[in-house]
């Protein structure tokens, strides 16, 4: 073989003349099949895995990194471009990933190999990838996922820095379909001011729909720490947040005067009252002091206006809250994914608006009746007379909330509590007494009780004001002296008088000396000697979900289940196997 490949090569290199053209198409031959076979090489080898801190060595060369996705965004600059921009974070650096004709993207913390060529321009350096085929990833490459609440990561966010925990809260603004880039809040409480915790979210990627402000959502993401603000934020995807569609929304009500704060709830589902005046264009909804706002129908509200005229009657508009750049003024648009609903004054969802905008004309009309449809304020007590309430327009406080006061009709039997939700058929009277309007309530149907509040002792007596007359839930021993209750805190000399219900199992030998949640309603009484005011737990019990005569506490610490009066199905109580075990 040896002797051959010498003799072609004899032949190609000798200087006959009359070999000489034969000679140059050996040649041109030759390199053709060298030029294919390196081609041929560089195709079907396999890219050399490299750290991210050697990029600058391998310029304009095809490689493949190995790392953590930490972030992405589709579509960067919103031109239409079928790209993914992805960060990779391999622990020795950090470095873009310039993704076209992308594939599928795994979860944020996702290990994830990715070949492109290594680009340098301007200095400034990233890998250009093409094709679905570009990234890899197994199912083992999966992160793993803690699922915690927003007070776990408050108390230790050091602990969780760098890995992907999964949040459930509720987010602080509506965010757009189109928006790459959205800083926003997410809290425990869908009211902003009764959030005890809020966790910062910078959402990355279009979503492509709404996500309403107050909506209940599943974010994961990375923790990280960022310096320059000097706080803890979740990186996050928003294609991948879960949105609880069974979560009722807190709708706000813009205040005809306080216009100023209007660009605070700029796109999120609004609603306003006013007198709707209607044309050919936008329409206009105008409030009690000539101030106007536009407002976009829908083509159905057009319809339905030119079959039943409503121009300059009153109604409650309902759309989203947006800035027309053409009047350089706020409109509520019901072409923004929510359209807007033209709602009756009979209707349950806007009488307290209609008070807003029109409080003279619905005082001139004592006869009218109306469906209201709000919340207990404060926690009203049975009684057989009538009596003084307050009714508001969300479940909890929040800044701006609408109060107006109200009569209820007696007898009742049945306490209204605090945040109740009420569906009552009332008339509009003036209150010359107090100089107000106040709504008298007909009848009324109460809905579901509120949840029991949570009191901490050390949160102290003006804290606890704020709950008096409520349902709630505090820790504490039961100490019986001289036939008088107390509930005593666990390891000091606090405590406050106890009033247990009837064959309260709280106070039976089974839980006897045990430290425990009691529930109850908190109320205020007169000292001994009548000269102040000291705190009771009324109607008072050891707490017990499943109602199988057994605490919650001793459950927990017997390891059976709260919500079940039979846990291990055994034919055998919770409460009765607890005694068994004691005896």
């Amino acid at each position: 073989m040896a002797d051959a490949v010498k003799g072609l090569m004899d032949r190609i290199t000798n200087e006959d003349p009359e070999t000489r053209g034969q000679q140059l198409w050996v040649m041109f031959a030759l390199a053709m099949f060298l030029v294919a076979t390196l081609n041929w090489y560089a195709y079907v080898r396999e890219p050399e895995v490299i750290k991210i801190e050697q990029l600058l060595e391998y310029k304009n060369e095809v490689v493949k990194v190995e790392g953590t996705l930490i972030s992405w965004v589709e579509d960067p600059y919103a031109s239409g471009d079928d790209r993914i921009d992805a960060i990779i974070d391999d622990g020795t650096g950090v470095v873009e990933a310039r993704w076209y004709r992308p594939g599928a993207m795994p979860p944020i913390g996702t290990t994830v190999t990715v070949m492109g060529d290594i680009i340098e321009y301007d200095g400034r350096i990233w890998l250009q990838s093409l094709g679905a085929g570009a990234m890899e990833w197994s199912t083992e490459d999966l992160p793993e996922v803690q699922r915690l609440a927003i007070a776990d990561v408050a108390q230790q966010p050091g602990s969780y820095a760098g890995k992907v925990i999964q949040l459930t809260g509720f987010i602080g603004e509506s965010i757009s379909p189109d928006a790459t880039f959205t800083s926003a809040y997410l809290g425990d409480h869908p009211n902003y001011g009764n959030s005890e915790h809020q966790m910062h979210l910078i959402v990355r990627s279009a979503i492509g729909t709404w996500v309403e402000a107050t909506s209940k959502v599943e974010v994961q993401g990375i923790l990280t720490y960022q310096q320059r603000d000097l706080r803890w934020s979740l990186q996050i995807q928003g294609p991948d947040i879960l949105v609880d569609r069974n979560h009722v929304l807190n709708i706000p009500q813009l205040d005809w005067s306080a216009q100023a704060t209007w660009s605070y709830q700029s796109g999120q589902t609004v609603t306003m009252t006013g007198t709707l005046v209607t044309g050919e264009g936008h329409w206009q909804l105008s409030g009690p002091s000539g101030q106007t706002i536009c407002v976009v129908p829908t083509q159905e509200e057009r319809e339905n206006e030119e079959a039943n005229a409503i121009s300059g009657t009153l109604q409650s508009v309902e759309g989203r809250l947006m800035w027309s750049a053409s009047t350089s003024s706020w409109c509520i648009d019901g072409n923004m994914g929510a359209s807007p609903a033209l709602v009756h004054p009979q209707t349950p969802v806007g009488l307290l608006a209609m008070l807003s905008a029109d409080p003279v004309g619905m005082v001139e009309d004592p006869d009218a009746t109306y469906t209201l449809s709000a919340y207990v304020k404060y926690a009203v007590a049975p009684s057989v007379e009538q009596d003084d309430a307050f009714f508001v327009d969300v479940a909890a406080y929040m800044p701006g909330w609408t109060t107006v006061a109200t009569t209820l009709p007696g007898p009742r039997t049945v306490w209204l509590e605090a945040g109740q939700s009420i569906v009552s058929n009332v008339s509009v009277t003036w209150d010359d007494e107090d100089m107000r309007i106040r709504l008298i309530v007909h009848d009324y149907t109460l809905g579901p009780v509120p949840q029991a509040r949570t009191l901490l002792w050390d949160d102290g007596a003006i804290q606890w004001s704020y709950a008096r007359d409520q349902l709630v839930h505090l820790d504490g021993r039961a100490v019986e002296e001289d036939g008088a209750w107390r509930l005593v805190r666990d390891g000091s000399e606090d405590a406050i008088l106890l009033n247990p219900q009837t064959q309260a199992i709280g106070t039976d030998s089974l839980h006897a000396e045990q430290s425990m949640t009691w529930t109850g309603r908190l109320r205020q009484i007169q000292s001994e000697d009548g000269l102040s005011l000291v705190y009771t737990l009324d109607k008072a019990d050891a707490l017990d979900t499943d109602g199988d005569g057994l605490s919650d506490t001793l459950e927990d610490a017997f390891g059976t289940s709260i919500t079940s009066e039979d846990s291990d199905e055994d034919g055998v109580n919770d409460r009765e196997a607890y005694a068994q075990a004691q005896a």
